[in-house]
């Protein structure tokens, strides 16, 4: 077998049968099972407590019962009445709704032995507010044509649009999904680079640290090593990442019919999300790990022992949290800030702040395509210059700081070169 699939198969094996691989295999798996597992049991098994509407006004009191989703005792219609069962823990709570006769306005006090949910306290004021609205146009002498008229919001329509050689054309695809989808890219990306990178830095450092290196060179070119360690690498994050798929493909039936799925679906359809992610954002996805992977490698092998690999790794980090921060904070709000769209031409940053500027439509496809071969280009010569420094980095083992290393090995590199 060739020498380069034996370093990647050894390498891939060792960490898949890692305890640290297992744990970051299922730990996500098991928060987002137990998670939706509570929700699902919660919405099957909870029961809301009931509560009692009380108002001197019995109009009021019948509107807000016919439009309300709550659970509700009916036979408690006064509030002394509706206290009395509180206290004899009958009920959970009760809402007493009083109206200012002069001002036709509405008031609504929820006693209660635990606060009313958010969804709740929300449906509930608007039921308020709609009888209130009701009752002052009938003072005002409104019929329901009036009221609907009044109450009819503004229409405001949207279109994203393409200026390419002075013609605008209209921007194709689901800007919602591809919105969606961008923002699982970065999240995904950044998980991947801080998971691995001090994998990555370990892999490479400890090795060093045993000292084993000369004999390992002696048998391959050093540059094949490390292209090895890097295929093996990338292949255990293709696992993770197709274990994941697996797992969605499994769970999706038995989550499709659950209300909020069919919600989310309604608006943002499946096959949108497939078609924005199955693209350009796949592109810069891969290039963004593997331009981070061949980045962590690098600085491992900086160090001579495998527990300085964590402080090799923070330069990468910073620079993927930089990435990270970008696409949320200003991505999000300003996708056609000047500072953003240069970012998304800079290797590193590109990886996650282009895959914004594509979902917000404000991108020409020339400048997707720029970006994606700075990217590419970038992350074949980093691959390029840690291989060639790989084998002086290597067989350093000095403690005297990543830089004065990097600086030996380009001068041995060098010395090299002229012998």
């Amino acid at each position: 077998m060739n020498k380069f699939w034996v370093v990647a198969l050894e390498t891939y094996k060792r960490n898949v049968k890692s305890v640290t691989f297992l744990v970051m295999l299922l730990a996500p798996l098991l928060i987002i099972g137990i998670g939706a597992l509570s929700g699902f049991i919660g919405s099957k098994m909870g029961e809301a407590d009931e509560i009692a509407v009380v108002s001197d006004n019995e109009v009021i009191r019948q509107a807000f019962l016919e439009q309300s989703d709550l659970t509700i005792v009916e036979k408690f219609d006064t509030e002394p009445e509706a206290e009395q069962a509180l206290k004899d823990d009958k009920i959970g709570g009760y809402l007493a709704i009083a109206i200012d006769e002069e001002t036709q306005k509405l008031t609504g006090s929820y006693i209660g032995t635990s606060a009313m949910g958010t969804t709740d306290k929300m449906m509930t004021t608007q039921i308020l507010s709609s009888i209130q609205m009701s009752f002052i146009s009938q003072e005002l002498g409104l019929t329901g044509d009036d009221l609907q008229k009044l109450l009819t919001p503004a229409d405001l329509s949207e279109k994203t649009v393409k200026v390419e050689d002075g013609k605008i054309t209209e921007a194709k695809g689901n800007q919602l999904a591809m919105m969606i989808v961008s923002m699982l890219v970065s999240v995904a990306m950044f998980m991947i680079i801080t998971l691995y990178s001090q994998i990555v830095a370990q892999e490479v450092a400890s090795e060093k640290g045993t000292r084993i290196m000369e004999i390992i060179l002696s048998s391959t070119k050093a540059s094949k090593h490390f292209y090895g360690k890097m295929m093996g690498i990338l292949m255990v994050i293709l696992t993770q990442l197709i274990a994941y798929v697996l797992a969605f493909v499994a769970a999706f039936p038995l989550v499709k019919n659950l209300d909020i799925v069919k919600d989310f679906l309604k608006v943002v359809p499946l096959k949108d999300l497939a078609k924005s992610l199955l693209g350009y954002n796949m592109l810069f996805l891969l290039l963004g790990v593997m331009i981070y992977t061949i980045a962590a490698a690098f600085s491992g092998s900086l160090v001579s022992k495998a527990e300085d690999a964590s402080k090799a790794v923070v330069p990468v980090s910073y620079l993927s949290m930089a990435g990270y921060f970008l696409t949320i904070f200003l991505g999000m709000n300003s996708p056609n800030h000047l500072l953003f769209r240069i970012s998304s031409f800079i290797p590193f940053l590109s990886s996650y702040t282009m895959p914004q500027r594509i979902a917000s439509g404000g991108v020409k496809d020339t400048e997707v395509i720029i970006s994606l071969v700075i990217l590419a280009v970038s992350v074949v010569l980093l691959l390029k210059l840690s291989a060639t420094l790989y084998k002086s980095t290597a067989l350093v083992y000095s403690d005297a700081g990543m830089w004065k290393t990097l600086r030996q090995s380009i001068g041995n590199n060098h010395t090299n070169k002229a012998d």
